[in-house]
Parts: structure tokens; C-alpha cells; sequence
């Protein structure tokens, strides 16, 4: 069995890997989301491309 020192030792290293972990996941989470946002944003362009600025055209 542990002795409170050791104790305190071993939640300190768990508390520090459980912030790591918890770090990198919302990282993954925002990688993601900005992924996932480029992407419809591509798909928007291709749909509806953009007309270029260009003088007004006259008959």
C-alpha cells in the first residue's frame, strides 16, 4: 500500500496527464471542426463560384 506521500506523487502525475489529454483532445476538436468548415467551404465555392468583378458589361 501507498503511503500519503506517494499518494500525493502518483494524483499529482494523474492530474497532470489528465490536463495533457484533455488539451490535446479539444485540440483534435477544433483541428476538426476548421477541417470540416474548409470543406463546405470549398464545397459552397464550387456550387456557386463567384462571379469576377469586371466593368459593366454594354449592349
Amino acid at each position: 500500500m501507498m503511503d500519503e506521500e506517494q499518494t500525493r506523487a502518483f494524483r499529482a502525475r494523474q492530474k497532470s496527464r489528465s490536463r495533457v489529454l484533455g488539451l490535446v483532445l479539444g485540440a483534435m476538436a477544433v483541428l476538426f471542426f476548421a477541417i470540416s468548415i474548409v470543406k463546405i467551404a470549398k464545397q459552397a465555392e464550387n456550387r456557386h463560384p463567384v462571379e469576377r468583378l469586371s466593368p459593366i458589361k454594354q449592349s
